[in-house]
C-alpha cells in the first residue's frame, strides 16, 4: 500500500476520533451527575484506571515482538 493512502486512512482516524470525543463528550454533559465534582472526579479516575491497563499491555505486545 503506498504512503499516501496510508497517510489519508490515518487522517481519517483521527477526524473519527475527534467525532466520537465531542459526541461522547456532548452525551456525559447531559448527565446530570456528571457535572459536579463527585463526576468529575470519577470519570478523572476510571479514565486514568483504563489508560494505565492499556499502557501496560500495550507495552506487554510489544515487548513480545521485540523478543521473536
Amino acid at each position: 500500500m503506498g504512503l499516501n493512502k496510508i497517510i489519508y486512512y490515518e487522517f481519517l482516524l483521527v477526524i473519527a476520533s475527534v467525532l466520537i470525543f465531542r459526541s461522547l463528550w456532548m452525551i456525559l454533559d447531559r448527565i446530570s451527575w456528571m457535572n459536579h465534582d463527585f463526576g468529575i472526579l470519577g470519570s478523572l479516575i476510571v479514565g486514568i484506571i483504563i489508560l494505565t491497563i492499556s499502557l501496560f499491555r500495550l507495552n506487554k505486545i510489544i515487548d513480545m515482538k521485540k523478543e521473536k
